[in-house]
C-alpha cells in the first residue's frame, strides 16, 4: 500500500515494478546496509535465471525481498545470527525470526500491488526458509538461495562481509572455499561462485 493506506496503481511494465520493489524494500534492506546485497543477487538472479529457467514473477520479487526481516532485530541480534562466527541455538533462532519477518513484510508489500495471491504464497514459502531450509523444492526456490550466496562470492559483497563480520579476508576467503562445493543447488551458480572465488585469489597474490 501507499502513504496514504490504499492500493498501489499497477506499473506499466516489469521493469517499473521491479524498481518499485527496491523502493519499497529499500527502509527495511537498509536496517543492515543490504540494498546492494539485494541489487547484486538480483543480478545473480537474472544471470541464473538465463541458463537454468524459472520464473521471473516469482524469482525476482524473492530475491529483492528475501532479506527485509532483518530490519526486525536489533544491531547487536544481526551480529549474533549470522556469519562466519555464528553458531548454535541462539544464531539459529534469530535467523530464523528474519526468515519469519521477511515473509510477513514481504506479503504486505506485494499485497499493496494486488499481486497475484498464489504467486505471493510461493515466495513467502522461499522467504521463510531461504537460510534455514537445506533443500529446495523448485527451480525458482533454488535460483534465489543460489543468487543470495553468490553475494558472499562477489568483489563487492567479499569486501563487504569481511568488514562487517569482523573477520579477515583470508578468514572469508577459506570459508567460502571451504563451503563452495556444499551451498549451491545450480551447475551454473557453481560456476560462478568458483571463478569469483579465483578472482578473490588472484586479489590476494597482487596485494601479496
Amino acid at each position: 500500500m501507499d502513504s496514504t493506506g490504499g492500493q498501489k496503481k499497477w506499473p506499466k511494465d516489469w521493469g517499473e515494478f521491479i524498481r518499485g520493489l527496491f523502493q519499497d524494500a529499500e527502509p527495511y534492506l537498509s536496517v543492515r546496509g543490504d540494498v546492494l546485497h539485494a541489487k547484486i543477487s538480483h543480478g545473480y538472479a537474472l544471470a541464473l535465471m538465463r541458463e537454468e529457467g524459472g520464473d521471473p514473477r516469482i524469482i525476482e520479487p524473492a530475491v529483492i525481498l528475501h532479506d527485509v526481516g532483518w530490519s526486525c532485530l536489533t544491531p547487536d541480534a544481526i551480529k549474533g545470527a549470522y556469519g562466519v562466527k555464528a553458531g548454535g541455538h541462539e544464531s539459529h533462532t534469530l535467523n530464523r525470526i528474519h526468515e519469519a519477518a521477511g515473509e510477513r513484510i514481504a506479503r504486505e508489500i506485494l499485497k499493496g500491488y494486488s499481486y497475484d495471491s498464489d504467486l505471493i504464497s510461493i515466495i513467502a514459502s522461499i522467504i521463510r526458509t531461504h537460510d534455514s531450509g537445506k533443500q529446495v523444492r523448485s527451480m525458482e526456490e533454488a535460483i534465489v538461495k543460489d543468487a543470495d550466496k553468490l553475494w558472499r562470492f562477489s568483489e563487492t559483497g567479499f569486501s563487504t562481509e569481511f568488514k562487517r563480520q569482523e573477520i579477515t579476508a583470508l578468514d572469508l576467503y577459506r570459508h567460502l572455499e571451504s563451503h563452495v562445493r556444499e551451498w549451491f543447488f545450480t551447475n551454473t551458480a557453481l560456476r560462478i561462485a568458483e571463478e569469483e572465488l579465483g578472482k578473490r585469489r588472484e586479489e590476494f597474490l597482487r596485494e601479496s
